[in-house]
C-alpha cells in the first residue's frame, strides 16, 4: 500500500493509500415504496431515499469535491481515502461516519476490501475501494421489493449495508471453520499437512477479529442511540447486529484456540515422526555395529589366522552374523524399543 505517500503531508490531505487502479464512478440510486431508479444526476431527490455509491478511490480530487458539497470534514475525507484505517463508527452532528475493512469469498478464495460510509439525515454515501459487487444482493431486494427496505428510510439503509458486510464476514468465518475441520482430520489421522494452511487460517481469523472488535464495542455500548440521525424504530435491528457480532466474535475466539492446539498437535506429530525415523535408523545402526566389527576383525591380513583355511569358515561366519542380528532384534523387541 502507498502509505508512504502520506509522509510529511498536512492533516486532511486527500491521498489514496491503496493499490487498486479502479476508475472512480459515482452512481445515484433513488427509491421509495413506489419506485426505484438509478440515475446519473447527483442532485438530491425529495420524498425518497438517496443512495450515492462511489466505486473506486483513485480520483481523489473528484471524491474530495463530492464530499465538500455536503460539508464533510477534511479529516473525514482523508480517512475515506486512507484504506489502512482501523474499523470505527463515529457520530457527528450532521452525519455518521463508518469505516469497514471486511473479508469476502470469491470463488472459494478469501479476499479483502475497504468500505466507508457517510450517513446523513436525507442521504447515504458509500465508498468502495474495488469490490463493486458487494451490494448486488441488496439491489435485488430493492428491485424485487423484498423485505422492508423500500418502506424504510436512510437509517434502515445504513443498517442493511452493515448487515451485508457482517454477513460476508460470517460466510468467511464459516469457510475458515470448514478448513479448520479439514486440517483437524488430517492432523488427527497423521496425514500430511501444509503448515502454511494453519498459518493462513490463523491470519484470516486475526483479520476478522481486528475488524469486528471496534464495531462490536460500539454496538455493545449502544452509541447509535445517542444520535438524532437514527430513529428509535431502528434500534432493534442494531441490537440484532450486536447479537451477530457477539456470535461471530465467540466463534473466532474458539477457532483461534482450536488452531493453536492443532498447531501444537501438528508439531508433536512431526516430532514423533522424526523420533520414529531416528529410532529405526538407530536400531539398524546398533545391529550392524557388531557385524561391522566381525567383518573388520576377520578381514585383517594376517598370515596365520585360525579358521580362514576351513572350507566351512564362510558358513560359520555368516551363521554367527545371522544369530547376532536376530538376537539383537529379539532383545530390542523384548525391551519394547520398537
Amino acid at each position: 500500500m502507498n502509505v508512504f505517500l502520506k509522509k510529511n503531508q498536512p492533516p486532511g490531505a486527500a491521498i489514496y493509500t491503496g493499490i487498486h487502479n479502479v476508475q472512480t464512478e459515482i452512481s445515484h440510486i433513488i427509491y421509495n415504496d413506489g419506485m426505484l431508479e438509478t440515475i446519473t444526476d447527483l442532485t438530491l431527490m425529495k420524498d425518497c431515499v438517496n443512495w450515492f455509491i462511489v466505486k473506486g478511490l483513485q480520483d481523489t480530487a473528484k471524491i474530495k469535491s463530492f464530499c465538500e458539497q455536503y460539508n464533510v470534514d477534511a479529516l473525514v475525507v482523508e480517512d475515506i481515502l486512507n484504506v489502512n484505517q482501523r474499523n470505527k463508527l463515529e457520530f457527528f452532528d450532521e452525519y455518521i461516519f463508518c469505516v469497514l475493512s471486511y473479508a469476502y469469498l470469491h470463488e472459494n478464495e478469501i479476499r479483502h476490501d475497504y468500505l466507508s460510509l457517510l450517513v446523513f439525515e436525507d442521504k447515504v454515501l458509500t465508498f468502495h475501494e474495488h469490490n463493486v459487487n458487494l451490494f448486488d444482493e441488496m439491489y435485488k431486494r430493492l428491485e424485487n421489493h423484498l423485505g422492508s427496505i423500500r418502506k424504510m428510510k436512510h437509517d434502515y439503509l445504513f443498517y442493511a449495508i452493515l448487515d451485508t458486510v457482517i454477513d460476508n464476514d460470517i460466510f468467511v468465518q464459516k469457510e475458515l471453520s470448514n478448513r479448520t475441520f479439514t486440517l483437524e482430520e488430517d492432523i488427527i489421522n497423521l496425514e500430511s499437512t501444509n503448515q502454511s494452511d494453519l498459518y493462513n487460517s490463523r491470519k484470516e481469523l486475526l483479520f476478522l477479529k481486528s475488524n469486528i472488535d471496534p464495531i462490536y464495542e460500539s454496538f455493545v455500548k449502544a452509541e447509535f442511540k445517542n444520535t438524532k440521525l437514527l430513529s428509535a424504530q431502528i434500534y432493534k435491528y442494531f441490537d440484532d447486529l450486536t447479537d451477530h457480532l457477539r456470535r461471530i466474535n465467540d466463534q473466532i475466539t474458539t477457532e483461534r484456540e482450536l488452531l493453536r492446539n492443532l498447531l501444537d498437535v501438528h508439531i508433536n506429530n512431526v516430532s514423533n515422526k522424526m523420533n520414529a525415523i531416528m529410532k529405526t535408523l538407530t536400531i539398524f545402526s546398533a545391529i550392524f555395529i557388531p557385524l561391522s566389527f566381525l567383518a573388520g576383525f576377520f578381514g585383517m591380513n594376517f598370515v596365520d589366522f585360525p579358521g580362514l583355511n576351513s572350507p566351512n569358515g564362510i558358513y560359520v561366519f555368516a551363521g554367527s552374523c545371522l544369530v547376532i542380528a536376530v538376537g539383537m532384534i529379539l532383545f530390542f523387541k523384548k525391551r519394547k524399543w520398537f
